[in-house]
């Protein structure tokens, strides 16, 4: 099979994962994906595999493949690898980033309607963009894979039913005050604001999880 038909089908069914269209918990079933993409179930369970190594299913020998839920421990994780790692980010970017690369970080629109899911997609698809962009400019391939990945988990955290307001408010102000660090060629200004911004977002999904969201937290096992 094609690796663009591969890399196709693995995108569609992590985003379903990320996006809550399967709930944590649900088992998937590579026959019932192979009839939805019109693919063989082979392709079908290599992504199943490839979401493994990622956090997003478990896969059970001899009893299935099942969304994976999310605990308060793996938002804890999730943080504190983005509080190192896009700390890091932020400082290297700051010694390579180009005036083309940074103009293309202030062009990201980070605009959404209240109670519109389509908005709040792409609101997120946003935030994403630019903190990927920010690791890419650091020239470190491997990096930007671990922060992408990292944000991967975050989105799939809001649509899993955490408070938008409490998330988004911190970054309209968050992005340009790093890209004035990035600007002045200031690592160390540019990691405090990036380490500080992330601490907010940290701070405020973990008291939407402690005021009841309705997202499906359990406790490690």
């Amino acid at each position: 099979m094609p690796e663009l038909l591969r890399e196709q089908v693995y995108q569609a069914i992590k985003l379903d994962i990320l996006k809550g269209v399967y709930k944590a918990g649900e088992q998937l079933s590579a026959n019932q994906l192979s009839e939805r993409h019109q693919l063989s179930a082979t392709p079908i369970r290599e992504a199943l595999s490839a979401l493994q190594r990622e956090g997003l299913v478990e896969i059970i020998p001899r009893v299935g493949c099942f969304v994976s839920y999310v605990t308060i421990k793996d938002v804890q994780d999730i943080f504190q690898l983005r509080l190192i790692l896009e700390g890091a980010s932020a400082e290297i970017a700051a010694r390579h980033i180009t005036d083309e690369e940074l103009h293309s970080l202030e062009q990201i629109e980070h605009d959404y309607v209240l109670g519109d899911m389509d908005t709040y997609t792409r609101y997120l698809d946003a935030n994403r963009e630019f903190h990927y962009g920010l690791a890419l400019a650091t020239r470190n391939q491997r990096l930007a894979e671990i922060v992408g990945n990292l944000l991967d988990q975050m989105q799939r955290l809001i649509f899993l039913g955490l408070d938008l307001d409490d998330y988004t408010d911190n970054m309209v102000e968050h992005h340009p005050n790093v890209i004035a660090a990035l600007k002045k060629r200031d690592g160390a200004e540019a990691r405090r604001i990036m380490v500080e911004g992330i601490e907010k977002t940290r701070d405020a999904v973990l008291a939407s999880i402690m005021r009841g969201a309705s997202m499906p937290i359990r406790s490690p096992r």
